[in-house]
C-alpha cells in the first residue's frame, strides 16, 4: 500500500530512461541507451559484454565505474 502511495504522489522517480526506449537498469544504461551511446563508444572501443563490464578485471571495472561518473549517474 505504501508503495502505491508514492507513485501516486510521484515521490518515487519513475524507473523508465530518460531516453524512453527502456527502463535504467544496468544493461541498458550500460549496453543500449542510445542517449549514451556516444560515451560508451569513447570508454569501449570495441564491443564488451555486460558482465565484463560488471564483473571483469580491474581495468574493466575502472571503465565502468569512469563511464558512470561521466554520463552523471548515480548508483
Amino acid at each position: 500500500m505504501q508503495q502505491h502511495l508514492h507513485k501516486k504522489l510521484r515521490a518515487v522517480p519513475s524507473p523508465m530512461c530518460p531516453c524512453g526506449d527502456a527502463e535504467q537498469d544496468a544493461a541498458h544504461i550500460l549496453q543500449d541507451c542510445r542517449n549514451l551511446k556516444p560515451l560508451r563508444r569513447e570508454i569501449w572501443t570495441r564491443p564488451v559484454p555486460l558482465h565484463e563490464k560488471l564483473h571483469g578485471p580491474v581495468e574493466a571495472l575502472h571503465k565502468t565505474t569512469s563511464f558512470i561518473t561521466r554520463a552523471g549517474l548515480h548508483v
